[in-house]
C-alpha cells in the first residue's frame, strides 16, 4: 500500500510537466509566424526607386529600337551600294542629306549613277564622275564611230560631287513644270536615248523602294 503511495508524487510531477509542454507547443503553433523578409530588402541600396525591379529590355532590344528610329533610308542605301561593290557605298548618308536639303528623291542621285557608269565603277579616271554630269563629246569622227575629244567634268572627291550636282540637279532637271518622272528628265540630261536611259532609271530607283 505504501509503495504505491510514494508514486502519487512523482506521477502527478510528470503529468504537471506533460500539460505544460503542451500547453507551450500549441501556443507556439498557434501564433502566426512573421514571413521572412525578401532578399532583394535587404540588399536594396536605399535611395533607389522601385521601378529598378521592372522587367530590363535586353540590350539587342535596345540596338533594334536604336536603329528603327534612325533614318532607314541610309542604311538601305548603303546596303544597296555594298551589294553592288560601288565605292559610293560611304557616302549614303551623305546622298540622303543632299537630296533632303534639295528637296528631291535620295534615289535620283543612285540610279542615275548606276545608268550612266554602273554606280562609279566606269568612269574617266580621277573624275569622281559618277553621274555623266558635264561629259560630252567635242570632236566626233561618224565614220570611225567615235569620239576623238571629250569634254569631262571632274571633281576632286566624290563629296564634292554629291554636294555639287545635286542643287544643279534639281534646278535643271526637276524644278521645271512638274518633272517627277524620268521619262521627263531624260528629253534635258540625255537627248539622243531612245527610252533606254529613262527604263534603266526607273528599273533602279524601283530596287531602292
Amino acid at each position: 500500500m505504501f509503495k504505491k503511495l510514494w508514486l502519487l508524487p512523482v506521477w502527478s510531477g510528470v503529468s504537471g510537466a506533460l500539460l505544460m509542454a503542451s500547453v507551450f507547443m500549441y501556443v507556439k503553433m498557434d501564433k502566426p509566424v512573421p514571413l521572412a523578409s525578401p532578399l532583394v530588402s535587404e540588399i536594396q541600396p536605399t535611395g533607389v526607386p522601385e521601378l529598378m525591379y521592372a522587367a530590363i529590355p535586353a540590350p539587342e532590344n535596345k540596338f533594334i529600337t536604336s536603329i528603327g528610329t534612325a533614318d532607314a533610308r541610309a542604311e538601305i542605301l548603303r546596303q544597296y551600294l555594298a551589294k553592288h561593290e560601288s565605292p559610293l557605298e560611304p557616302h549614303a548618308d551623305l546622298i540622303v542629306k543632299v537630296s533632303d536639303e534639295n528637296g528631291f528623291d535620295f534615289r535620283w542621285l543612285v540610279a542615275i549613277a548606276q545608268q550612266e557608269s554602273n554606280l562609279c565603277k566606269r568612269i574617266p579616271d580621277d573624275s569622281y564622275n559618277c553621274w555623266g554630269w558635264g561629259i560630252w563629246c567635242l570632236d566626233y569622227d561618224s565614220e570611225a564611230n567615235e569620239c576623238r575629244e571629250m569634254k569631262i567634268t571632274r571633281f576632286e572627291s566624290y563629296e564634292q560631287a554629291i554636294e555639287r550636282i545635286a542643287p544643279q540637279f534639281k534646278e535643271k532637271f526637276l524644278s521645271k513644270g512638274s518633272r517627277t518622272e524620268a521619262e521627263e528628265v531624260m528629253g534635258t540630261y540625255t537627248p539622243p536615248s531612245d527610252g533606254s536611259w529613262a527604263f534603266g532609271v526607273n528599273q533602279f530607283m524601283s530596287e531602292l523602294e
